[in-house]
């Protein structure tokens, strides 16, 4: 029954109306501005948040880790 089933989803499928990509990019008009490109500089620098958040994050397993340290010791 699978077998005969693929098939036939085969010819529906080709049978699918898709819209054209023009018809996109007319939509959009082609006078549209393209974005800036970074450097890379900028992109690979860490921001100043992720910093702050890392020092969270290692209190944060310090106090899980004692945790653990502390049922084990039960």
């Amino acid at each position: 029954m699978m077998l005969r089933a693929l098939p036939l989803l085969l010819l529906l499928s080709a049978c699918a109306d898709f819209p054209e990509v023009g018809q996109a990019i007319a939509r959009s008009g082609p006078a549209t501005p393209t974005p800036a490109l970074l450097p890379m500089e900028q992109i690979t620098t860490p921001a100043p948040r992720a910093e702050a958040r890392g020092d969270a994050l290692s209190a944060r397993v310090a106090a899980l880790r004692a945790r653990a340290a502390a049922l084990r010791a039960r």
